[in-house]
């Protein structure tokens, strides 16, 4: 019995010892600090791309081939209505935008150029979608600001 005592407290210290210096240095509030971390980072297209204009005009035709593109390629991740909550969402970090909170906040370029190009988890959809696909896209997005 003394034996096990000795080896359940070698085990205890060896746990505690590998636990992240944080928690030691701020308790609870070290996991709560950790969290805020991870907090997603600002990603902006380049300047010259944010500017860029969009040539497809937002029609009713391109709104519905955006979203059509949209629902079948993109709401795996970003959620059948577009709020990041999609099935797949839970597996990513950081978890795919709500682009619907997004919509008129950024510009139609910006949104192409992400589209286009991707980030990590995002995939960069540029060699799936033609210029005018993505462009379709961008206008669904942005046809879902609140007071469209």
């Amino acid at each position: 019995m003394k034996k096990f005592k000795m080896v359940f407290l070698l085990l205890s210290v060896l746990f505690f010892l590998s636990l992240p210096s944080n928690i030691w240095a701020h308790g609870k509030e070290g996991h709560k600090s950790l969290k805020k971390e991870k907090k997603r980072e600002h990603w902006a297209a380049p300047v010259e791309e944010i500017k860029r204009v969009n040539p497809v005009e937002k029609t009713l035709r391109s709104i519905q081939n955006g979203k059509k593109l949209f629902l079948n390629n993109c709401s795996g991740c970003h959620g059948l209505t577009a709020r990041g909550d999609g099935p797949d969402a839970e597996f990513l970090e950081p978890t795919p935008t709500d682009l619907k909170a997004m919509a008129g906040h950024h510009s139609d370029g910006d949104q192409a150029w992400k589209i286009t190009n991707g980030k990590d988890p995002m995939p960069a959809w540029g060699d799936m979608f033609s210029e005018n696909q993505v462009w379709d896209i961008v206008n669904f997005i942005q046809s879902l600001k609140k007071n469209h």
